[in-house]
């Protein structure tokens, strides 16, 4: 595995997590977390999964080189409601990435990637307004030498803002990750402190269908990446979710980005299971 290829994968992966993973209906496709909680005593399983694409032609020093990058992450999150306006949030995260030049793989790996513990407190609510405050910690359980995971326990917390008037609901958040990497290759290739300014918002179409709409922009974890240039991605978000009942959620959505910094486009698809 090239070095430089190696580092191309783990800023790539830490770029999809971007802040930590959101985890009420704004949770996918959105990165965009609403204040809504689970309720003492609920459960809610999300099996969610992301397909990620990059394709780009620049120069690293040596000539233009056609780069193509595919990845591919599956999380599960499963949600306990500890009271009414409080949830402890596990999730785990299994990723795969390859990378090409010029139609030559240069490095590809899968296996488990790092896990996130959070919780969510909404601290006020009130006529369809409602903030909450999500701290939490990523949990080293990837492979940091196969461009899976960064090493060490890192941590991030999330502002969480959203209004609920008849069929729409908007949601914002402000967040910021404090990243760690075990490897000094990693730390010197990546920024440790990255934030991320979000917004979405739903509309009731019938009982049981929504659209989904979204705009943000985040730091972009790698520092000199010429396939990822810049200091900060803009992104906008389309989806719909489907409910068949109050108790499952089926959605999909597709992420493209608006500037250099951002991957070209990224699947969604998401269910949610609550009891």
């Amino acid at each position: 595995m090239q070095p430089d290829s190696l580092l191309c994968a783990t800023c790539f992966l830490t770029l999809i997590a971007a802040v930590l993973p959101a985890s009420c209906r704004a949770a996918h496709p959105f990165i965009t977390d609403d204040a809504g909680t689970q309720g003492a005593g609920n459960w809610q399983l999300e099996l969610l999964g992301e397909r990620d694409r990059l394709d780009r032609v620049a120069d690293p020093g040596s000539g233009p080189v056609q780069t193509s990058r595919r990845s591919t992450v599956l999380n599960p999150v499963l949600t306990r409601g500890l009271l009414e306006n409080l949830d402890l949030a596990l999730g785990l995260n299994y990723a795969r990435y390859r990378t090409a030049e010029d139609g030559i793989v240069t490095v590809e790996a899968s296996g488990m990637s790092d896990s996130t513990l959070e919780l969510k407190w909404r601290f006020y609510e009130r006529d369809g307004v409602s903030f909450a405050l999500k701290p939490g910690i990523q949990l080293p359980t990837g492979d940091e030498d196969r461009g899976l995971g960064t090493g060490r326990a890192s941590w991030g917390v999330n502002l969480i803002a959203d209004y609920e008037a008849g069929p729409w609901a908007l949601f914002g958040n402000v967040a910021y990750f404090r990243q760690r990497f075990r490897l000094q290759s990693d730390r010197d290739a990546n920024r440790e402190d990255l934030w991320r300014i979000s917004g979405g918002a739903t509309y009731q179409i019938s009982e049981h269908f929504w659209i989904a709409g979204e705009m943000g922009a985040r730091t972009n974890s790698a520092r000199n990446d010429v396939f990822l240039p810049g200091g900060t991605g803009r992104f906008a978000m389309l989806g719909a979710i489907y409910s068949p009942t109050d108790k499952i959620d089926l959605d999909v959505g597709l992420r493209k980005r608006l500037n250099d910094a951002e991957s070209t486009t990224t699947f969604l698809i998401g269910a949610t299971f609550r009891w």
